[in-house]
Order: structure tokens, then C-alpha cells, then sequence
């Protein structure tokens, strides 16, 4: 069973309306994922108050965090951990009004290679356009190069409507797409959180995670992925 996580961590600041990265461990460490894509993290270079420093201790094989901005906080970006170590790593520059990025990790595992992204696009539709494109073109040539039996897409796409040409665009390029409601943490009604994957999976099975502290640590809540093997 392999297990993928994404969280909005907005920058650890939950329903409290302060900083704390111990609930984003708590729920991280709770989840058991395998693969973990964290958006909205801050680095303030301070081991006394940085998720980073505190995520460092849960035995990641692989952690990675793509900077997108300067913040008066810090650099700002994704994060990306694997329980395997990742045997091609890419930071992917998405571009947008607002810097967005993405970070691919290329794994081998016992049950063939997985390529995985994570991401946060962009706040206009035709940003997102341009950005699952680009995200699609990156995948398509490491398809080629690897023959991966598994590729994910996932994070903060930032859109809900199902019906748009962005998500149109989405579930041609991925067929299994989550369509779990994550926004707002106090009441999720949207889903801007999405797993997407395409290949030869087993059985899938997405599912919002809701117990404490997850309902209360960010203002998204993490959506996990349970896929079993493929035939």
C-alpha cells in the first residue's frame, strides 16, 4: 500500500490564529504516508520555530523544499518528502503573477518507478492552464526516459470547479482525481486540495483526513491517498 499526502499548511498558522509547526508534524507523523507534499511553507531560518527543521525529524529519506518568494517571514514554497530516497530530483519554476513552483521526485520502488509532483498553481485560470501543461510536458518526457508505472500529480491546485477547462484539462491528463472537500478546515466545502494520478494503479482510495489536530492545525485540511498494487 502506498500512501500520499498533500497539505496547505499555510505557513503552520491554524484555527489558534498563531504559529505552530507541532500539529503539522502530529497530523504528518498520524498519516503514515510514504510521500508527503506540503504547500505554503516558510523557512526563517530559525531551528526554534521552522516546520522544516522540525520535519527533519521524521525520517524522510528524501526532503526538499522549492523556494518560490521572499517573504519579510522568509523564503516561502513546497515541500516535498519521500520515505525512499528520490533518484531524480526536479524544481520546477511555474512561473505566475505570484510565483508558484513544483518539485518532481523520481522513486523506485518495489512495485516499479512512481514519478511524483508536488504543486501549488497559480490564482488564475489561465495561469493554471499554462502551468498543467508545462507540469503534463515534464511528466510525459520522464515517462519516456523511465517507463513509470505510477505518476502523481498533487497539492494546491486552487480550483473547485469541477466543470472549468483547467479540470477538464486535469482529469484527461490524470483519470483518478480526488474530488474531496478540504477548504475551509472549520467547514471544508471546496476541494482545492487534489491527488491526481494516472498509470496502472490498484485499487485507490482518497480520503479528507478530519480527526485532531488535522482539523484545526492549517486552514486547509490534508487529503490523503491509499493506492494498492497494481496487477
Amino acid at each position: 500500500m502506498l500512501r500520499l499526502l498533500t497539505y496547505n499548511v499555510h505557513g503552520c498558522v491554524g484555527r489558534s490564529g498563531r504559529e505552530d509547526p507541532e500539529p503539522i508534524v502530529e497530523v504528518i507523523r498520524r498519516s503514515r504516508a510514504d510521500v508527503v507534499a506540503l504547500q505554503e511553507v516558510f523557512d526563517d531560518g530559525n531551528d526554534a520555530t521552522s516546520l522544516l527543521h522540525r520535519l527533519g525529524s521524521l525520517g524522510f529519506a528524501t526532503l526538499v523544499h522549492g523556494r518560490t518568494m521572499l517573504t519579510p517571514r522568509g523564503h516561502y514554497g513546497n515541500v516535498l518528502m519521500s520515505r525512499v530516497e528520490a533518484g531524480e530530483v526536479q524544481r520546477i519554476d511555474l512561473g505566475g503573477r505570484e510565483p508558484r513552483g513544483a518539485i518532481r521526485f523520481h522513486i523506485e520502488l518495489p512495485s516499479g518507478p512512481l514519478d511524483v509532483c508536488g504543486v501549488h498553481l497559480g490564482l488564475s485560470g489561465r495561469e493554471r492552464l499554462r502551468q498543467i501543461g508545462k507540469l503534463d510536458a515534464i511528466l510525459a518526457d520522464a515517462d519516456e526516459r523511465h517507463g513509470d508505472v505510477l505518476q502523481v500529480l498533487m497539492g494546491d491546485l486552487n480550483e473547485w470547479r469541477p466543470a472549468t477547462r483547467f479540470m477538464r484539462a486535469v482529469r484527461r491528463r490524470f483519470p483518478l482525481t480526488s474530488r474531496q472537500a478540504t477548504f475551509p478546515a472549520r467547514r471544508p466545502v471546496i476541494a482545492l486540495d487534489r491527488i491526481a494520478i494516472r498509470g496502472r494503479p490498484g485499487p485507490v482510495r482518497f480520503r479528507r483526513l478530519d480527526d485532531p489536530p488535522a482539523d484545526r492545525a492549517s486552514d486547509h485540511r490534508p487529503l490523503l491517498a491509499e493506492v494498492g498494487p497494481g496487477d
